[in-house]
């Protein structure tokens, strides 16, 4: 039975920080005859360029006997742009991630929050009771160069349709609404929020509130001196649910637009986990001027696909590192095409 594995190596990041999550069955064949290998760890003088380390023709020796050293500068950087790290609840690593590495970002976004409304003109905001200060003291001290910010991602999920035709149809609501989401800023201390709205809304819509709404959130932010970045979605074939119209109608409103360029391929659609020729077209789609385009933070999954007979699931590092020490002879592979590596085994 032939396995998939497909990966993604890159090195400037904007979506989910690091990896973590699930696995598939311990084989006895793929690991009867594979020597162990000992795995570098902790700060190293040589950084993966050094190293020779990124590569197309990169293996799985090399993957396993690197993947725990990093550059002993940690405060180093590459990419002079903004440059947004998410911390999800799948990947707890993430956590000690943004600790170490807190100035390679500007901005980190913990998955926390989600508002809610509680009645007409009220509304709370949910997952307060996940913030973690220390944490939040320890990330801004890494990231104090690059003067980093915490700007929670705030899910707007918890919305009926009922709750956003009233929002759509009130100011008195839109008031209530950002005045409930600025206490909560000032409240806990962050430097503005990740907006995750537009992906709410599956089906055409009249968009023209829609856009009064995110305006209307992103200038009251800015007057408080708080950062929002607006998450958006990737074109799929013909539908394209954010349109560069959107995007100059809320250039001046945000600090950022968040591209959600990844997850391509599914179990039921296996395949590549963002092709790049795709990623370019889903930029394009959203803004055809090269000078604006500063603003769009393209999306980079850190974590992969694992595909097998009966379906599959996506991966994360430590799974993908036991894959690879239990299949250390299998193929990695580089397809230009689609700028991934993949790993075939049995």
């Amino acid at each position: 039975m032939l396995r998939l594995v497909f990966i993604v190596i890159a090195l400037n990041l904007c979506a989910n920080v690091f990896i973590n999550a699930t696995l598939t069955p311990k084989s006895k064949k793929s690991t009867k005859n594979h020597d162990r290998i000992t795995a570098k760890s902790g700060p190293h003088n040589l950084t993966v360029f050094d190293r020779n380390l990124v590569t197309m023709s990169t293996s799985p020796k090399d993957i396993l006997q690197n993947y725990k050293a990093f550059f002993k500068e940690t405060d180093e950087y590459s990419f002079k742009g903004l440059v947004l790290g998410y911390v999800t609840p799948w990947n707890n690593h993430g956590y000690d991630i943004g600790k170490i590495f807190g100035n390679k970002f500007t901005h980190i976004s913990p998955v926390w929050l989600e508002l809610r409304r509680k009645s007409p003109k009220a509304y709370e905001i949910k997952g307060t009771h996940d913030v973690d200060k220390d944490w939040m003291a320890h990330v801004r001290n890494a990231g104090r160069e690059r003067h980093i910010k915490i700007v929670p991602r705030l899910l707007f999920g918890g919305l009926t349709g009922d709750d956003f035709n009233d929002i759509f149809h009130s100011s008195k609501e839109i008031k209530a609404l950002i005045k409930a989401i600025i206490h909560n800023a000032k409240n806990y201390d962050f430097d503005g929020f990740v907006l995750e709205i537009w992906p709410q809304f599956e089906v055409e819509i009249e968009y023209d509130p829609l856009l009064n709404l995110v305006k209307a959130i992103g200038d009251a932010l800015a007057v408080d001196g708080l950062d929002m970045i607006l998450v958006i979605p990737p074109k799929r074939g013909h539908n394209i649910p954010f349109t560069e119209a959107h995007f100059n109608k809320l250039y001046k409103h945000v600090t950022a637009f968040s591209l959600m360029t990844y997850d391509y391929s599914n179990p039921r659609k296996p395949g590549p986990n963002a092709p790049l020729s795709w990623v370019e077209d889903c930029i394009r789609s959203v803004c055809t001027d090269e000078k604006k385009r500063a603003k769009i933070l393209t999306g980079l999954n850190f974590y992969g696909n694992h595909y097998h007979e009966h379906g599959g699931k996506p991966i994360v590092a430590h799974e993908y590192i036991k894959i690879l020490e239990e299949n250390g002879h299998g193929k990695l592979m580089y397809d230009a095409q689609i700028a991934e590596h993949y790993l075939e085994f049995e």
